[in-house]
């Protein structure tokens, strides 16, 4: 800024650039384009921040999608033992024991062991669903 003040150049800005470059010399014209960028740059307003707690949130978040698929793993293979401990054990008394006996029994009352099973499933889950996580989010 050899050749301007900081006088002429804020005059130059502030009239604006149409028909201000006609009697500047190159140098003179060239840095009164920096300088306009630079307001324009200044005028803009800040882009918004990241909250201060984001990194906490997203690692918070990521913790417990982590634990939740531990959790839902740890269940299904509560699940499937359950079903192999019982269905051995029913082929067990089928085989070894009074067949008869059991398929009448299982055939009279099997109907209401899988619909209350059923239920009992769609009540832990819409427990889980709806309760737990509408209580957690209030906290």
């Amino acid at each position: 800024m050899k050749e301007m003040d900081d006088k002429r150049l804020q005059e130059l800005l502030e009239k604006g650039l149409a028909g201000q470059k006609a009697g500047l010399s190159p140098e003179e014209k060239e840095e009164l384009e920096v300088y306009s960028m630079l307001f324009e740059a200044l005028g803009k307003e800040p882009a918004p921040d990241l909250p201060r707690d984001f990194a906490v949130k997203v690692t918070a978040k990521l913790r417990s999608r982590k634990e939740r698929m531990a959790e839902t793993r740890a269940n299904l293979i509560i699940i499937f033992c359950c079903l192999f401990a019982g269905g051995s054990a029913l082929a067990a008394l089928v085989h070894f024991g009074e067949g008869a006996v059991i398929m009448g029994f299982i055939s009279r009352y099997g109907t209401i062991f899988i619909l209350g099973t059923v239920i009992l499933l769609l009540i832990q889950f819409l427990d889980e669903k709806l309760v737990k996580q509408t209580f957690l989010k209030g906290r």
